[in-house]
């Protein structure tokens, strides 16, 4: 029996929908209503028009994704305990693979246009965010996660699922006053045990431990939560299988996929820097 034991959580990329993109500089209209007011009218009054006001452009570029994998042919011919084929083995472990490089750029990409010599980088959510605040030397406590809340519910929206690494996941699931246990939900994420947080500016938040919203061993922590709904994952090119043709004894192939990340708004959530 062969086990892999690396991780393979990638929440962003199973969880939120989708979108297509049609061009490398991926592009969305964004708009408002106009503010409220009191609104009284005389009887038999005429029509009167507001002043018409564009929608904002909103854009983020494509980025391309490769993941290559290469088999002897002698490794595919004999018998082992661990693989029906070493082959297939290496097609489904690079599909792995693909899916963590584009977990971690929806998370933390920080977006290039590229050039003939470098790479297109996707912006992803952290950089996305405008709400945006630094907490260094400062503990997380239930009124911080709720005040958190209440900012993007200010903005009209809210949250409904907050990322931190397991030290932050741990000490939200620890507070008392929103904790709930017993929901029903359809998350394809949630199988056994379903972690929600329960606030007055934010029903039913979705807690999760994500691998990369603080990557360096630290006493500081990242947190960030967003209304899933408001971002997608626009496919320029979903993730499909490239045969290489052979040229020597051995057999490979690429996986291949572009794509950006598709925000509603970009005060859809909130990035909480260095936590305690």
């Amino acid at each position: 029996m062969l086990t892999n034991i690396s991780p393979t959580d990638t929440q962003l990329v199973t969880g939120l929908g989708t979108a297509k993109a049609s061009q490398i500089r991926h592009e969305w209209l964004i708009d408002t209503l106009m503010s409220v007011k009191v609104n009284a009218q005389l009887e038999g009054a005429d029509a009167t028009f507001h002043t018409l006001t564009n929608p904002s452009r909103l854009a983020n570029y494509t980025q391309i994704f490769k993941q290559g994998y290469k088999v002897s042919d002698t490794e595919r011919a004999v018998d082992t305990a661990a693989f029906n084929d070493r082959y297939n083995y290496e097609i489904a472990k690079a599909l792995k693979a693909i899916k963590q490089d584009m977990e971690l750029a929806l998370m933390r990409g920080s977006m290039a246009t590229g050039t003939g010599t470098d790479a297109r980088y996707l912006r992803g959510i952290k950089n996305a965010l405008s709400l945006v605040t630094s907490q260094s030397g400062i503990s997380l406590t239930e009124t911080i996660l709720n005040d958190y809340f209440q900012n993007v519910w200010n903005q009209g929206t809210e949250v409904d699922a907050v990322y931190g690494d397991m030290y932050l996941k741990r000490k939200i699931s620890g507070f008392t006053g929103g904790a709930t246990k017993n929901v029903s939900v359809e998350d394809k994420r949630l199988i056994a045990v379903v972690d929600v947080y329960e606030a007055d500016a934010a029903k039913l938040v979705k807690l999760f431990a994500h691998r990369y919203v603080t990557l360096a061993a630290s006493t500081n922590h990242d947190l960030v939560g967003i209304n899933e709904g408001m971002f997608k994952i626009a496919y320029l090119r979903k993730p499909t299988t490239q045969e290489i043709p052979t040229a020597g004894d051995w057999t490979g192939g690429n996986i291949v996929a572009e794509l950006t990340l598709q925000e509603a708004h970009y005060n859809a959530g909130f990035h909480a820097q260095s936590h305690l």
